[in-house]
Formats: structure tokens, sequence, C-alpha cells
């Protein structure tokens, strides 16, 4: 997955910003305070959600409000071009996945993207900054190889710190040699009790016989109890066999019956076969019977052939029928045309106001005429366009003004009061007081539940590590181990104690009870006046606007009438050359030039229709002429061909209906040849029918159905009975005794029931004469209380050892699963940072390896080990980031991430810089780069990747919110 694009909608000191990265190195510059930080932050809270409000990470809001999030443009091997978008919405923000072919996704498809990796998970192998490098210097040699076996494996770093709790916890619980520990404090104290309890036991031995009677006679009891249930199930047993003795019986007389007909035989589906070949064959002799009849009767109908000449005549006169309709209907258009056009003729002479058109016919109506005609017109309609739009905007100026006098008016009903402009101004110092008082409220709440939780939280994410691991890798010992953590955590959960309370405490909960409830309130408030101020300014200098606005275009309006005016003048003079005595409105110019080229184009088109009409009425007569001396009609023009029309119809049908005769007579034929052979399959088959059942007719067959009917039946209740039988766990094979045997059983078994029940009841009587006699030795309590006393001291160092049973199997559990990481995990990780840390350091150390104790070393070219501590504060940096960036690389096909790193090489020399940038240029053929840095010269130098400046990148371009 690579980043191709982020667009911050807003985010920190961030507004409306994109920034393009390319596939391999990205170098984002910029000085202290830029904003690049906050960038790296967008991107990952962008992926994985905004943090809780009480979360101790920054949420970045946008410093003048406004859309809070943005989107992040990846392109996925998988998924392909994605857009991942996330805004202000629930606590961690509504997320918005689109696709390439786009669809949409929630945070399921996001999680499906990101590899299901949480924040935690990415942050601990693809993004790491100086601040994780700062503490080497202070640690020591165990300190430091366990943060450098976390950072070539995942999750192991909270691993690490809760074994070092662990271990101080167990230190303190329990020592072989120790004296103050508390279990061993709880020791010493168990053992004087003990001794104690021993002196008090020898005072009440007195009871001992009768004790051990007690317990003889529940030995006793038990074994009698034992025998009488062994009675009671033999007696339940022959009870079952007596009543399964009915069903044993109806199974042989079953068998006997199936036995006589095992010679029936019938085919399978038989009747349905049977019935069905039956019925085809009935029905295919009756279709026999109906084609022999309807081949008789088309040949009586072939017997008349028709005549195709009189058709063929016929239908040449019919294929030019078109022709005549069109030259008939040409000619009534042409007369129809004649008269519009001397309408029109006389419209437009009247429109001119003229009682002839010779003038005009002969007058000049060129485009050369007209165009001079047309400047001046084309010259006024602009003007009369442009003092349209300014009384248009005159009149959309006064109404826009009206209405802000409208609401000038009604904001003046309502004015603020002086007890809202009050209460505003005290709200600050109300506001500060509050957050102080919740904030306090907070740290005590925090501090007083911090130990508890905390323990809580370890041993249920152990325990839920433990479970997950063992499950993947079949180490179910770790499955066992997880599940007691989960107990113990549950058990821990129910002891809590209440804090002290102080007077400053109750102060503080007063004055947040007094004032939590009105921050919307003042909030809306200060938002109130707000508004109301900047609405009011904003009316009145709305309404100069319009003022000046309104005058300026008044005086554009005057000059332009004025121009008009003195153009009409001019066009009067054009109309006196055409004749016309009265002079019209100038508006018509442009109307009576069209009007004079109309008359002379009439005169025109009337001389060609003329010609036309004769044309077409000479072609009328001859093909008129042509019909009757074909046909012999005698009738009007307009049903000739209507005429000729039904001849053709009738001769047509009439050789339709002798070709249609012939080729169904062929068709039947074929048709019945092939009926016979169906025929003749069918009752093969019936016979084969009869031959399975063994029969020769219908009514033998159907009495051979009806037998093997019979037989299935008996074989059915055969099969109930034996499962009847199977549901009490008896075959009925296994009933070897007769009815009376078996009452006699079960009488025998009642009898000895009987007498195990009577000596049961004497037992109870003697052991309860027993208890009243040494509970009344038993009068003293003291050996009670000291027992009493021992027991609980004895519950208190079993409560202490299972805390410190729960402590040493976490510490158990921790060592197995960095074990299991180092061994199965680790391996492949140490060859890639080896070869890095090679490169990196110039070949003076050859290999980076992990003892069998768990120390890191590494080894110089010329064969000597170095413990890792001794490295400089820079090597071990640098070993540090080669297992980073071996175990990004080892991940590569399950979490194709980018790597996110904020000036982790500020402790490099030069030359040991200059590898590091060659390596991550190698890297990054296959992985994506995004470096954080303040430093000119790390920019300067770093040729081959793209820079970003953090102050001057992106622009508003593409950065708003869908």
């Amino acid at each position: 997955m690579k980043i191709k694009k982020i667009v911050i909608y807003g985010f920190g000191k961030h507004e409306n910003k994109t920034i393009d990265f390319v596939d391999g190195v990205n170098v984002m510059y910029g000085q202290n305070e830029a904003g690049k930080t906050t960038i790296q932050q967008f991107i990952i809270q962008t992926l994985f959600g905004f943090p809780q409000k009480n979360s101790s990470q920054l949420r970045y809001e946008p410093k003048s409000g406004g859309i809070y999030g943005g989107q992040v443009h990846v392109q996925d091997d998988v998924h392909g071009e994605c857009i991942i978008e996330r805004v202000r919405g629930k606590s961690s923000g509504d997320v918005t996945v689109i696709f390439e072919d786009g669809t949409q996704g929630g945070e399921e498809a996001l999680h499906e993207i990101l590899r299901q990796y949480d924040r935690a998970s990415f942050e601990s192998v693809f993004s790491f900054s100086l601040l994780q490098l700062q503490g080497f210097e202070r640690m020591d040699e165990i300190e430091l190889s366990r943060t450098l076996l976390a950072s070539g494996t995942t999750g192991i770093d909270s691993l690490l710190s809760v074994e070092k709790k662990m271990e101080k916890e167990i230190g303190d619980l329990f020592k072989k040699t120790g004296r103050n520990p508390e279990m061993n404090v709880r020791l010493q104290e168990l053992k004087d009790l003990e001794t104690d309890l021993k002196k008090e036991q020898e005072r009440v031995s007195a009871y001992s016989p009768k004790v051990k009677r007690i317990r003889e006679i529940e030995r006793e009891w038990m074994d009698t109890k034992n025998a009488y249930d062994r009675v009671r199930e033999q007696n339940q047993s022959f009870g079952l066999q007596l009543q399964l003795l009915p069903l044993y019986e109806r199974k042989q007389t079953l068998l006997t019956k199936l036995d006589r007909m095992k010679h029936v035989v019938f085919p399978a589906d038989g009747i349905r076969r049977f019935e069905t070949v039956q019925s085809k064959l009935t029905e295919m002799e009756a279709k026999m019977r109906g084609l022999t009849a309807e081949i008789e009767e088309l040949n009586k109908r072939l017997q008349d052939r028709p005549d195709n000449q009189k058709l063929q005549t016929i239908e040449r006169l019919l294929s030019r029928e078109i022709e005549w309709h069109k030259w008939r209907t040409e000619i009534g258009a042409i007369r129809e045309r004649l008269g519009h056009l001397k309408a029109k003729r006389l419209q437009v002479l009247d429109r001119l106001g003229l009682d002839n058109d010779n003038l005009i016919l002969q007058a000049d109506v060129s485009i050369h005429q007209e165009e001079s005609l047309y400047e001046q017109l084309q010259t006024i309609a602009e003007l009369d366009r442009q003092q349209g739009y300014i009384d248009r905007q005159l009149t959309q100026l006064e109404n826009a003004l009206g209405e802000v006098r409208k609401d000038q008016l009604a904001l003046q009903k309502n004015p603020l009061s002086e007890e809202e402009l009050k209460r505003v101004d005290e709200w600050p110092s109300i506001e500060r007081r509050l957050a102080e008082a919740k904030a306090y409220l907070q740290f005590r709440q925090t501090t007083s539940a911090s130990g508890n939780s905390l323990l809580l939280l370890v041993i249920a994410i152990l325990s839920i590590m433990a479970v997950g691991f063992g499950l993947v890798d079949k180490q179910w010992l770790f499955v066992v181990i997880g599940v007691c953590l989960a107990v113990v955590a549950a058990l821990l959960g129910f002891a809590n104690k209440k804090d002290p309370v102080d007077t400053k405490l109750n102060e503080m909960k007063k004055f947040v009870a007094a004032y939590s409830g009105y921050e919307n309130e003042m909030k809306g408030l200060t938002e109130k006046i707000a508004a109301y101020r900047q609405k009011e300014s904003q009316l009145s200098e709305a309404a100069r606007n319009y003022e000046r606005q309104m005058s300026g275009m008044e005086t554009e309006f005057e000059s332009l009438s004025q121009k008009i005016e003195n153009l009409e003048v001019e066009l009067s003079g054009f109309f006196i050359t055409y004749g016309m005595h009265k002079i019209p409105n100038s508006g018509i110019l442009h109307e009576f030039f069209g009007m004079a080229r109309s008359l002379q184009e009439i005169k025109r088109e009337s001389q060609e229709l003329n010609d036309r009409r004769n044309l077409l009425e000479g072609q009328l007569q001859e093909r008129r002429e042509e019909i009757v001396s074909i046909i012999g009609l005698d009738a009007p023009e307009d049903t000739f061909y209507e005429k000729v029309r039904s001849d053709f119809i009738q001769e047509k049908s009439a050789i339709q209906s002798f070709t249609t005769h012939s080729e169904r007579l062929e068709t039947i034929l074929t048709e019945r040849n092939e009926l016979g052979l169906l025929i003749q399959s069918l009752q093969e088959q019936r016979d084969l029918l009869f031959k399975e059942a063994t029969v020769n007719t219908e009514e033998h067959y159907y009495q051979a159905y009806t037998d093997f009917e019979e037989k299935c039946r008996l074989m059915q209740q055969l099969g109930d009975t034996d499962s009847q039988l199977a549901m009490h766990e008896i075959q009925g094979d296994q009933i070897d005794l007769s009815e009376e045997e078996l009452r006699v059983k079960i009488s025998e078994a009642e009898k000895e029931m009987s007498d195990l029940e009577y000596r049961l009841d004497q037992l109870v009587q003697e052991k309860s004469t027993l208890k009243i006699e040494t509970e009344k030795l038993l009068t003293d309590d003291a050996y009670q209380q000291k027992q009493q006393f021992f027991e609980l001291k004895k519950a208190e160092f079993m409560e202490l050892g299972k805390k410190w049973a729960v402590r040493q199997t976490i510490v158990a559990a921790i060592k197995s699963t960095m074990n299991n990481l180092k061994d199965k995990k680790l391996p492949n990780v140490l060859l890639g940072a080896e070869s890095i840390f090679r490169e990196l350091t110039g070949d003076k150390y050859v290999s980076l390896g992990i003892l069998e104790n768990g120390l890191f070393q590494a080894v110089s070219k010329d064969g000597v080990r170095y413990p890792i501590i001794e490295l400089s504060q820079a090597t071990k940096e640098q070993a540090y980031i080669s297992l980073r960036l071996s175990l990004a690389m080892e991940m590569e096909k399950t979490a194709p991430f980018p790597i996110i790193m904020d000036d982790p090489f500020v402790h490099f020399d030069e030359i040991r810089l200059s590898r590091m940038k060659k390596i991550i240029e190698q890297l990054g053929l296959k992985h994506q780069f995004i470096y954080f840095t303040c430093h000119d010269k790390i920019v300067e130098e770093w040729t081959n990747a793209k820079i970003i400046t953090v102050s001057t990148s992106g622009s508003a371009k593409g950065a708003i919110a869908r």
C-alpha cells in the first residue's frame, strides 16, 4: 500500500491543503513549528481514528473551526486506488472508503485495507522517531537488548515492561530467605497457629471413636445405596424386556409372511410407466386415424389448379399505384399552395398599406441595401438591451434594498438585553475555574483507581495474547494459562476502595455541580451575541452599497435614452423610397425588407407551381387510359385501384390456398410414417413391462402390483418394529425369557430393594444419634474459634499465593512467548538486519546476533565480539533502525505499509548518513518512505527523493469535503 496524496480539510494549523507523494522516498522539510508532526499525525489518525477527547494524545482540531479531518489517497495491490476519508463524527470520527469502481465502505472496509492492524501495531513497526532513540544512553545491557529484541518482533515491547513489573511484585510477595515479604510473615503466623490448634485437638479427643463410627456408617450407607441402585437397574431392565416382548412376537409374524412372498417381483415405478405407455399408445392410435382422414380431404381440394397469368397483370398495375397517388396528391398540394400564396400576397399588401404590388415587385431589396439599414437597427437593439438590463438591475437593487431595510427593522425589534451581555462578560473567568475543578476531580479519580486498573488491564491483555498465541500455534498450555489469567482478572475486579474525602474535593464537586450544565447554554449565548453584532454591521454596509449602485445606474439609463432617440430620427427617411405615404414606427424597418422580398418570392413560386400542375395532369390522363384498357374498368377515378386491389387479393388467395394444401399433404404423409414407428415402439415397451412382472395381460399386471405393495407394506412394518426395539438398545433376538419368567425376576428384585431400603433407614437413624452425642462434646467453642482464625489466616496466605502464582505465570508466559518469537520469527529478521547494519557501518561490523541469554552482540570484521552496551550511542541507534527496517521488509507481503520516520538520523556522522540514504533509496524500490526533518543539510544532500516543503506545500485545490 502506498500513499499517493493527502487532502487536509482542517487539521491543527493546516487547512485546505493538498500534498502529493511519490512511490519511493518523500522528504517532508520544515522548520520548527512548521507543522511536520501535524501532517504525520494527520496520516496516522486518518488511517486509525481520532483520539478520544479525554486521551493523552492530541486531537489536532482546526484552530479556525471548519471541517475537521481530510482524505488519504492510497494505491493498494489488492484493492486498487482507494480514498480514505475521515471527518468529525463519533469519537474516532466518521470514516468513508471510496473504491476504484465507485463503491463505498466504512470501518470494516478500512480494517480490510489495513490488514486488521491497529495504531499501536502500525507504530511498533512502520513509524518511529528520534524520541524512541533518546533513552538508549541510560539503558543497561539487559534493557537495551530487550529493546532491540522488541524492534525485531511485533508486540513484544509491551510484554517486556509488564514482565519487569511482575518480577518486582513477586519479590515483594515472597522470598526464600526473607522475613519481611507478606507471604513470609503469613507463613510464620500459620506455623504458630497450627501448634495452638494441635493442643486444642488433644483436649477434645474424647469424641474421636464416635466420629470414627459415623464415618463407618457413611461408608456402609454408601455401599448399601450402590447395591440398591444396581438392583433397581436390573428391575428396570426386566420391566423393559416385558414391555418389548409383544414387539418381538410381532417381528416373528412379519418375517413368516415375508418368507411366503419372497418370489413376488414388479418393475420399479411400474404402474406409472405402464399407464404412461398405455396413454401414449391410445393417443397415437387416435392421431393416426385423424391423419388418414385429413389426407383424403386434402386430395379432394387439390383437384382444381388456378391460373397465374391474370395475377401477374394485376400485380404490375399495383406496383405503380404509389406513383398514381403521388401525382394526385401533388396536384392537390399545388392547388392548395397556390391558394395560400394568393392569401399571403393580399395579407402582405394589407400590412404594407398598398393597393397593388407593382412598385414593390420592381424595387431593389438587395442585401447591400438592407445592410446599411441593419447596422442602425442593430445599434438601436443593442441600446435597447442595455437600457432593459439597467432597468432590471435597478428593480433588483430596489427590491434588495427593501429587504435590507426590513431586516434592519426586524433586528431593531429584538435588541440584546443588558443581562445577557453581562453574563457573557463574566463567563470566561467562571469557565477557567470550572475547567480547573474538573481537572482536579479527574486527577483524584485517576490516582485512586490507577493501581488495580493497570493490573487488571495487564492481566486481561496477557490473557488474550496467551489464548491467541496458543490457538494459532496449537500450544494448548498457553490457552489454559490465558483462561486462568482471565479468571484471576475477574476475581480481582471486585476489590475497589473509596478514596478519602477532603475539603477541597467537596468544594470542587459543588462548583462543578453548580456550573457544569451551563457550558452549552453560554456557548450558544456567546454565539448569539456575536451573530447579532455581525448581522447588524453586515446590513448597514449592504444598504450603503445598494444606494451607491442605484445612483450610477440611473445616470447611465438617461444617456442611453438620448442615443436611441437620435438614431430613430435618421431611419425615418427610408420609407419614402418604397412608396410609403405614411411613415410607420421605425421599429418595422427590418420587417419591411422581409415583406418586400416575400412579395417577389410569391410571384416566382406561383409561376413554377402552375407549370408543374399542367405536367402532372397530363401524366394522370395517360395512366387512366392504361388501366381501363387492361382491366376493363368503368368506375369513378377514386375507386380505380380499390377494384384492382380486390381482384389481386382474390387471385392471390386462391394460389396461396393451393400451395398451402400441397405442403400440408406432404407434411402429413411424413408425420403418418413417423407415427407408425412410434406406435410400434410403445407396444414393445408395454410388452417389456409385462415380461418384467411375469404376466401376459393388463389384468394380471395390476394384480402383480397389488401383491408387490403388500410385500412393501410388510417390509415397512418390519423396519418400524426393528426401530422401536433399537430405541431401547435391546435387539429382538436378545429377549430369551418368557413372560412368566420375567414377572418372577421382577418380583424378586422388588423384594431385595425393600430389604435394602430398610437397612438404609437403620443406618440413618444410628448416624443421627451419634451426631447429637458428638455435638454435645463440642459446646466449648474455643477450638472452633482457633480453627476459624487458622482458616482465616490460611485464606489470606492462599490469596497471597494466588497473586504470587499469577505473577509467576505471567512472567513464564512472557518468557515463553519471547523465546517462541525469537526462535521462529527473529532469525529471518536478523539476517536482513545484519545486511543493513554491515552496509551502514562500512563492514566494520559483519554480524548482529542474539545470545542464549537474550543479550545482543555485534561482531566486527576481525572477529571481536562486542556486547551491544559497549557500542556508541549512534551505533546503537543504527542497530535499532536496521532491525526495524528488516522487520518491515520481512512483513512486506502481509503488511505492505509505507514507513514513516521523524528525524531518526540526527546522531549519524556524514559517512553513515550517506550510507543510510543509499540504503533507504534501495529499499524505496519496494517500500514507500515518508521522512520528516528540519535540517537543511539533509534536504540538500538527498537528491534522489521528492522534497516537500511543509510551509509552502499544498493549496486549497481539491481540499473540499464531500
